[in-house]
């Protein structure tokens, strides 16, 4: 089964964002299917869904590469865990 994560980053500008993206390839990593990125629809903050097959890979991913670019870029990286739940059906 899929799985989707979504993350908030509170403060995390589109520059910001592009900044991580590119600094990450640009690209979708191995075992991420589908990558969406925009503003919090609360506003403040810049919201990333994710669907992975392997949340182990996912959290890896995220600890490894994703925090040290986002460090890189200025962004302050989220302390809580994301929202996480089983995908029924991905459609693509």
């Amino acid at each position: 089964m899929a799985t989707v994560i979504m993350v908030d980053t509170p403060n995390m500008t589109a520059e910001q964002y592009d900044a991580v993206f590119d600094s990450l390839g640009g690209s979708l990593p191995e075992s991420c299917r589908v990558h969406i990125a925009g503003p919090s629809p609360q506003g403040g903050a810049w919201r990333i869904v994710t669907v992975w097959d392997d949340p182990i890979q996912a959290r890896d991913f995220m600890i490894n590469k994703v925090r040290p670019a986002q460090e890189q870029a200025g962004v302050t990286p989220v302390d809580t865990p994301p929202t996480m739940w089983e995908a029924h059906n991905v459609v693509v």
